[in-house]
C-alpha cells in the first residue's frame, strides 16, 4: 500500500511541525518562563523542635519540552537538580536529587515551588517525610 503525494506531504508536514528543528529552541510556557533565572533565599527547617537554617542558591531553565528544570546548591555542601515539574494548580511540584554532598543532605526531596509577589515561595521536604519542613522565600540574584 502507497501514499498518494499529497498524502505523503501532509504527514511529512504533520510530522515536522510538532518537534522543533535541529537547533530551535523550544519557547517555554509562560507560567515557566517567569521562573526562569537565578534565584537564592534563606531557609528554614524544622523538626523535631529543632531550627535549622541555611542558604539555597536555585538556577532554572526550561528542559526540551519547555517544563522546568533547575539546579540547585545549599551552604551545606551539597547540590543537585529538579525534574520532573508538574503544574498543579499555581505550584510546581518537582523531586529533587542531591549529586553532590549526600552525606551533607537529604538526597531525594518533594519540592512545591509557588511565585508570589514577593519571589518564589519554596517548601521542601525528604520523601516520606513531610513533617521535616523547610521553606524559603527565593529572591533573583542576577
Amino acid at each position: 500500500m502507497g501514499f498518494g503525494n499529497s498524502a505523503l506531504l501532509t504527514l511529512t508536514a504533520a510530522l515536522f511541525s510538532t518537534a522543533p528543528a535541529a537547533g530551535e529552541d523550544v519557547v517555554p510556557a509562560p507560567d515557566t518562563q517567569l521562573l526562569i533565572g537565578q534565584w537564592r533565599g534563606d531557609v528554614v527547617e524544622r523538626y523535631h523542635g529543632e531550627v535549622t537554617r541555611y542558604r539555597m542558591f536555585v538556577s532554572i531553565d526550561a528542559d526540551r519540552n519547555g517544563r522546568p528544570v533547575a539546579s540547585v546548591s545549599y551552604n551545606l555542601e551539597c547540590r543537585g537538580v529538579w525534574i520532573n515539574g508538574e503544574l498543579r494548580g499555581r505550584t510546581w511540584h518537582f523531586e529533587e536529587t542531591i549529586t553532590a554532598g549526600r552525606d551533607k543532605c537529604s538526597w531525594q526531596d518533594e519540592v512545591e515551588l509557588t511565585r508570589e509577589a514577593d519571589g518564589l515561595h519554596v517548601r521542601l521536604w525528604p520523601v516520606g517525610v513531610p513533617e521535616q519542613l523547610a521553606q524559603s522565600v527565593l529572591r533573583r540574584s542576577e
